[in-house]
């Protein structure tokens, strides 16, 4: 019986002991890293399967492995080149890989990671080579970075460069505050969720979708996908504008061509020489050119106050020029010309009302100058229904109505409607109009000239035409005195025709009869 208690009493004390050991075992291991000549070893043969994989030379220093309590292996520096010409910079540059694996998922095939994190990413997205006349385009391309799963990538820092096809031209440069990337498996696109600031206008975004899988030897043809918001960018930095917009939308495309459908809302808008700021909304449709930044409106509609606006037309750069130039097809066709005046000319109200239907080509090329000074505006415009809101001016309309009629005494004509249309071209800030037609009841006048946008100085010349001879403009002994000159001015198929002279400012402008014409 005692002997059976000690032989028990042995096992249990072996079995504590074993357990020890064990223990002593994995405190052992808990920071056992693979030996010097091992991580040697293992380091050539990483570069030689990165090689193979990738078809060019990549650089890894200082690579480290340690096995317990996780596979984990960090290295510095890793670099792999751009296929293509030799002076492009390297595709992927990273100063610092760690990379970790549960002991299980390291019997999984393919090899699998559970996190990464890379700091110091800089990737550098080549132009798209054209393949050469007689050549074939190559083996089909390749669409994954490595032969292996990573459940989760952290990569905040990351400096992502999308070089130009024109030599001299600076690359799009994006610096991604937060990068966090969940991978779908191998030849699969990876979810993304990153925040980034947009360098021009500033602002914040935050963006989320699918990347990949990659495409190696064409990375410009990287399928990207997903959704935005772009908060507080400040229009200011553009010179002749302002306000605070914000953005939201969607995208789809490879990173050469990119299809974006969005909305803007900047509740201030306005131009340095506007009266005030105005809500403006748009909604769009473009394709951006993700190697060069060039945007493809197809189309914009904006609206502000009453008026709505829809163009066309691209953001692009040019040869030989620094920035980019906005070219646009404009159309019109449901806005009030009070609207024009609130937004592009300051005073206390709008010189007229009406309803406005234009059509216009529109062209802001890139400089330090103010909007208003740098737009280029040319086409055609038609109004209806005009108001005069300065009670003089609006006085002076009516009288002109009356006597052009031949009913200078009418008081029940008042209130008189206007209509407008003409041939415009703004620039230097200028307003010139090469035909403007202006048409009340019984009289039509026919002017060419000049209007200043920022010092309201008007300068006309042409003629009115009036429905009634210049002794019906009259009423009393003048209406009799004036008969024997009636013929002298009746002609081009008219009562009375005037040639006149329009100068002064627009508040005050000075109409005068052109005498020298007339005789």
């Amino acid at each position: 019986m005692k002997t059976a208690m000690v032989l028990r009493r042995s096992k249990t004390l072996g079995l504590v002991a074993l357990v020890v050991l064990l223990a002593i075992g994995v405190i052992a291991l808990w920071a056992l890293s693979v030996p010097a000549p091992v991580e040697s070893w293992l380091r050539v043969r990483v570069l030689s399967a990165l090689k193979e994989h990738y078809g060019r030379e990549v650089r890894l220093q200082n690579l480290r492995v340690t096995l317990i309590p996780v596979f984990r292996v960090t290295a510095d520096n890793f670099v792999l080149p751009s296929l293509g010409p030799t002076d492009l910079p390297p595709f992927v540059m990273v100063k610092h890989i760690t990379a970790e694996a549960f002991p299980l998922q390291l019997l999984r095939r393919p090899f699998h990671l559970s996190w990464a994190k890379l700091d110091g990413l800089v990737i550098n997205v080549p132009p798209k080579q054209s393949t050469p006349p007689g050549q074939s385009p190559g083996p089909e391309h390749r669409e994954r970075l490595a032969d292996f799963e990573i459940d989760r990538l952290d990569a905040d820092g990351t400096k992502l460069y999308v070089l130009p096809k024109q030599a001299g031209r600076e690359p799009m440069e994006w610096e991604l505050h937060s990068l966090t990337l969940h991978s779908a498996g191998i030849g699969q696109p990876m979810r993304f969720l990153a925040e980034l600031t947009n360098p021009k206008p500033p602002g914040l975004i935050h963006t989320s979708g699918k990347f990949g899988p990659w495409n190696l030897d064409s990375p410009s043809e990287t399928p990207v996908s997903g959704h935005y918001t772009f908060r507080n960018a400040d229009l200011s930095v553009f010179n002749g504008i302002a306000g605070i917009l914000s953005s939201t939308g969607d995208f789809t495309g490879m990173l050469q061509e990119i299809v974006v459908d969005g909305t803007t809302e900047t509740p201030d808008f306005k131009l340095d020489s506007g009266a005030g700021a105005v809500h403006l909304s748009t909604q769009f449709h473009a394709i951006v050119d993700g190697m060069n930044g060039n945007t493809y409106l197809q189309p914009v509609s904006a609206r502000f106050l009453n008026s709505n606006v829809v163009a066309r037309g691209e953001v692009a750069g040019k040869p030989r020029e620094k920035g980019k130039t906005i070219a646009l097809d404009v159309n019109i066709g449901d806005a009030t010309v009070q609207d024009m005046f609130n937004l592009a000319v300051e005073g206390p109200r709008p010189l007229v009302t009406g309803a406005l239907s234009a059509h216009a080509k529109l062209v802001i090329p890139p400089g330090k100058q103010t909007v208003l000074n740098r737009i280029q505006l040319s086409g055609t415009f038609r109004t209806q229904d005009l108001r005069f809101t300065d009670d003089k001016v609006k006085d002076t309309v009516d009288a002109l109505s009356r006597r052009a009629q031949g009913k200078p005494d009418d008081q029940t004509i008042q209130d008189v409607r206007a209509r407008l249309v003409g041939t415009f071209d703004l620039r230097n800030a200028t307003l010139s109009f090469a035909r403007l037609q202006f048409e009340v009841p019984g009289a039509t006048a026919a002017v060419k000239g000049s209007y200043g946008l920022h010092d309201g100085q008007i300068n006309f010349t042409g003629d009115v035409k009036l429905q009634a001879q210049v002794s019906q403009t009259m009423t009393g002994a003048k209406r009799v005195l004036l008969k024997p000159v009636d013929p002298l001015f009746a002609r081009h198929h008219a009562g009375t025709y005037l040639p006149v002279n329009i100068t002064g400012q627009k508040d005050k402008p000075q109409i005068k009869l052109d005498l020298k014409k007339v005789f």
